[in-house]
């Protein structure tokens, strides 16, 4: 009976031994695992500033015309875990909107960034600019997702388009710009002609000056 007993405590710290292996290695599993996910995380966050960094470098020396491409790397640094649409609408919904119990409307940011933009020509009705908001995906996914730009503009990032595209944009963009998911860049906002009317800059609305002409 005593080697009965004796035999089946090995059993049992054979079995506790093993247990206890077996979450050691489960646990370096997760150790690798976190290092591995903290390691794409941080070569995503690289690409992602290479990435802005080649549009703020390229649009000092050319037109870079894309409703697109800014708003896209923007999303990544939101919510990387979601898609673009995804990422897009909870952006949109959490900070230009105000969902009321009868109706959506433009939020107090987007109220006044559209009067700003009256100043410079932009005047769509705001349940006009309210309801592009809410399908701007869709709008920058078409394939001519690259605004009309006059010949006079020769460097800088562009969007823009006819209202109330032109105000959708503008006000997800400096939204951008004041969340500090865009740095460093001002972006020009041209109207349906392709003639540039302001600059988004830092999260406001300012002045475009035309630019010399560049020599021959």
């Amino acid at each position: 009976l005593k080697d009965l007993k004796t035999r089946e405590n090995i059993r049992i710290a054979e079995k506790d031994k093993f247990i206890a292996e077996k979450d050691k290695l489960i646990e370096e599993k997760d150790i690798r695992i976190a290092e591995k996910e903290t390691q794409l995380k941080d070569l995503k966050r690289q690409l992602l500033q290479q990435e802005m960094q080649s549009l703020q470098e390229l649009s000092r020396v050319k037109v870079i015309a894309n409703n697109r491409a800014l708003i896209e790397i923007a999303m990544q640094q939101y919510k990387s875990d979601l898609s673009l649409t995804k990422g897009l609408e909870m952006f949109v919904n959490e900070h230009l909107l105000t969902v009321g119990r009868d109706k959506t409307t433009l939020s107090m940011y987007g109220r006044e960034v559209c009067n700003k933009l009256r100043n410079f020509g932009f005047a769509a009705k705001e349940d006009f600019v309210q309801k592009e908001l809410k399908n701007l995906m869709h709008e920058i996914s078409k394939p001519l997702h690259r605004p009309h730009v006059s010949g006079k503009i020769y460097t800088g990032y562009v969007v823009g388009g006819e209202p109330p595209l032109a105000e959708a944009l503008a006000i997800v963009i400096s939204k951008l710009q004041e969340c500090k998911f865009v740095k460093n860049l001002d972006v020009l906002l041209v109207d349906g002609e392709g003639k540039c009317k302001c600059v988004l800059s830092n999260g406001d609305i300012v002045e475009y000056v035309n630019e010399p002409v560049p020599p021959l």
